[in-house]
């Protein structure tokens, strides 16, 4: 009798052993959610409980809000995408906003209310690689979950990254449907969803706090906070979405700002999301652009639909300074807000040494500029002289007057000024 006792209890706690080491591991991946935790082959800090899951996005419509006339807005090609920007809209206005970077600026806009209220905006951020290597843990490289994760394809990992949520089945311990739903995980999943919190981590802001995928256009949305205005138990003005778009391998960044409530905001958000897209930049771009734009009245140019296209086409050419020069003084000629030029102005003025404005008292510019453009001022002066002496001097020497001009400007001066004010592509 003894014996059949002492052989029930080994057979009882070998069960017993089986069965907890079959389900340690999952007690091990609640703790790495919960508490963190180090080890020889897989070492996780605590992470915030935004990471652990994701959701699909979905754009909740405000109520009031209608469609507007079409005309008002025009799909512009805008550095690495085509978004939807006002052209001449009768309750806001389109301000720039330019970020000196130390290889090409990071830029957007502003959406202003007539009356001055900031209603939202967007920036192009820089992009970078999507690296779906995680070094430095020997969980990965295990060959059992390493081609587990490998048959995973880009796409695959892509959406995963902003809707898969880690958190275990919940039910009583008693319960056979709680073992059975812990069970159906497998030991691989498992460990895909450590690699991809590592992946969430690794490519994730720190203020990030809500993840989501739209599924329409494949893109990943990350709400932001403002961590500092939280501490403090304020309230954003602003909802902060960061939109990743993924494309042959690299993350293109996009960050729209709208603000809470607000009907006008709700509707210019709802338009980007709708309309936006990747797009390789080009200078192509700027060329089809710049083209469109001098098709325009003049009174449009000098006018903030004018900036608009400017704006656009130079998104692409950042390093073209005529761009940004024909911006300013066209604006300058019409009736514009100082709001306008106040962006295009300072950032003439850091990168390029001069605001380029064609009022005396707003020019600014540094003392290289300024003595580049008094060398050609002194030379536009010598050439007026000369083409008011040539009737004077050799009256009758010539067939025509074009000749007479045309002869001396070439004897005074070989090579005339590369640069030129209206003229940004020629054939």
């Amino acid at each position: 009798m003894k014996a059949i006792i002492f052989f029930l209890l080994i057979i009882i706690t070998s069960v017993t052993g089986v069965f907890l080491l079959c389900f340690a591991p999952y007690h091990l991946y609640n703790e790495v959610l919960s508490n963190g935790i180090k080890s020889s082959i897989y070492e996780r800090e605590k992470t915030s409980t935004y990471l652990h899951s994701g959701s699909y996005y979905n754009i909740r419509k405000m109520q009031g809000i209608s469609g507007e006339a079409e005309n008002l807005w025009e799909t512009f090609h805008f550095s690495e995408f085509e978004i939807p920007l006002p052209v001449r809209h009768p309750m806001f206005v389109l301000i720039p906003i330019i970020h000196r970077r130390k290889v090409r600026p990071e830029i957007g806009a502003k959406f202003k209310t007539r009356g001055k209220l900031d209603v939202g905006s967007f920036t192009v951020l820089k992009s970078f690689k999507f690296d779906r290597r995680i070094e430095h843990h020997k969980i990965f490289e295990l060959p059992f979950f390493k081609n587990h994760i490998l048959k995973k394809n880009d796409k695959t990992v892509w959406k995963d990254l902003f809707t898969k949520s880690f958190s275990l089945p919940k039910g009583e311990l008693t319960e056979k449907s709680y073992w059975m739903n812990l069970w159906n995980i497998s030991y691989k999943e498992l460990v895909y969803n450590l690699y991809l919190l590592e992946l969430r981590s690794k490519f994730l802001p720190e203020n990030a706090r809500k993840l989501s995928y739209y599924n329409n256009k494949s893109f990943g949305i990350i709400e932001l906070i403002n961590i500092e205005s939280q501490k403090q138990g304020l309230e954003d003005l602003f909802r902060k979405e960061l939109i990743y778009v993924y494309h042959n391998g690299y993350i293109y960044k996009l960050l729209l700002k709208s603000r809470y409530e607000n009907q006008i905001s709700e509707s210019i958000r709802k338009r980007i999301m709708k309309a936006l897209k990747y797009r390789t930049s080009d200078e192509s771009s700027a060329i089809e652009i710049y083209a469109r734009y001098k098709e325009l009245p003049y009174y449009k140019r000098i006018s903030q639909e004018g900036m608009t296209y400017l704006y656009a086409g130079w998104s692409h050419v950042t390093e073209k300074k005529e761009f940004i020069k024909e911006m300013i003084q066209f604006l300058e000629r019409g009736r514009n807000s100082y709001d306008y030029l106040e962006p295009l102005y300072e950032y003439s003025y850091k990168e390029f040494g001069t605001n380029y404005s064609i009022l005396k008292d707003n020019l600014k510019e540094s003392a290289s500029e300024q003595l580049k453009r008094k060398i050609i001022e002194e030379e536009q002066l010598q050439d007026q002289k000369i083409i008011n002496e040539i009737n004077t001097d050799v009256e009758g020497e010539f067939e025509t007057e074009d000749q007479k001009v045309d002869y001396f400007l070439k004897k005074a001066k070989g090579n005339q000024s590369d640069e030129e004010s209206n003229i940004l592509f020629k054939d």
